[in-house]
């Protein structure tokens, strides 16, 4: 309420300068967690991720977007925007990139590596796997092949950062040139609000800086834009790093008590370990989709990995009660009015 009954706009530094200063305190603050020197905030992932992309094609002369084929839909979008082709590489099941067809790939053209971006995925849109950061990275490194630049996209996972517990999983992103946050996830921001950071401030100013009307400086791509760092701010200063971190793990934890409680059923497979607080699981003997729409949207959506529907939850919740979370969840499985399962001899006869 305060930042909208005074109108910040970021883009007025003379009119506005605790804003700015603020948001260079909250990205001095963040930045170090994942290895980066500066960057900013901007209204979302797939900002984000353009202007990571951005920079990489005009500061480091990279002409083509090298992903996994389970990376967000926003880099195929990005890819448009930009005038950069886009290859994927295979992902494993469990939507890891495939660390075999990534390094192959490089061999196939180790010249045309140095006009490349690779974008590295940290907690996928689907099941939230994290790719070997570390080991795509030294894999290419070991044979000479480096890109051009590298990008993780850490709109889900990132976060994990905070945690002395998890942020093992994300070893390797302090060596990347570019990564994105999104803070609307895992740090429970507002809707539209996510990091852009950068390794070398100079290599990104050099893209992202422009000079204003009136002698100011404007930095990435919105001009006019409402200050994002407020909340994020609060946040940090009424709980701090460690706060923040302890609701992140007990995110994370709600969702690995509830796949051990699903694991002491047979009638349920769960499809991954939710190490990053996202879970995936169906039922054996009732209709995926009825099941779904039994527990509500507020509970679960639709997931989807190895050609089937799946429950997808996640931990994004801090405050749930995860024992009536669970107690739900049972009771919709042993409910004899929820559709059974497709007979799959007759769904193959069909």
């Amino acid at each position: 309420m305060w930042a909208a009954a005074r109108s910040e706009n970021l883009l007025h530094k003379a009119d506005t300068p605790q804003v700015n200063a603020l948001q260079d305190r909250v990205v001095d603050w963040l930045a170090p967690l994942w290895g980066m020197e500066t960057g900013h905030l901007v209204p979302g992932g797939t900002i984000a991720n353009l202007t990571a992309l951005w920079t990489a094609r005009d500061g480091a002369g990279a002409t083509t977007i090298v992903t996994s084929e389970a990376a967000s839909v926003s880099v195929k979008k990005i890819s448009r925007v930009l005038g950069m082709p886009l290859i994927l590489i295979d992902s494993d099941p469990d939507e890891r990139i495939n660390l075999d067809a990534l390094i192959d790939f490089a061999r196939r053209d180790p010249a045309g590596m140095s006009r490349v971006v690779v974008v590295l995925t940290a907690g996928t849109q689907n099941t939230g796997a994290i790719d070997p950061l570390r080991e795509a990275m030294k894999g290419l490194g070991n044979l000479g092949l480096a890109p051009a630049w590298w990008h993780v996209d850490a709109s889900w996972a990132g976060p994990l950062a905070m945690s002395s517990r998890y942020r093992g999983l994300l070893k390797g992103v302090e060596n990347a040139d570019s990564v994105t946050v999104s803070t609307h996830k895992l740090m429970f921001q507002p809707t539209e609000s996510a990091l852009v950071l950068f390794r070398d401030a100079g290599r990104s100013d050099a893209v992202l800086e422009f000079a204003g009307p009136d002698n100011t400086t404007q930095i990435g791509l919105l001009g006019s834009r409402s200050d994002r760092s407020l909340a994020i701010a609060l946040l940090l200063l009424a709980y701090g790093q460690d706060g923040v971190a302890s609701w992140v793990e007990v995110g994370v934890g709600n969702m690995m008590t509830v796949a051990e409680a699903l694991h002491t059923r047979d009638d349920v497979e769960v499809f991954n370990s939710p190490n990053s607080g996202v879970l995936l699981w169906r039922p054996l003997l009732k209709n995926t989709d009825d099941v779904l729409e039994r527990l509500g949207g507020k509970i679960a959506g639709l997931g989807l990995a190895d050609g089937r529907h799946w429950v997808r939850q996640v931990g994004s919740n801090p405050i749930m009660d995860v024992d009536e979370l669970i107690e739900r969840i049972f009771a919709v499985l042993d409910d004899p009015e929820v559709e059974p399962a497709p007979d799959p001899t007759r769904t193959a006869e069909m």
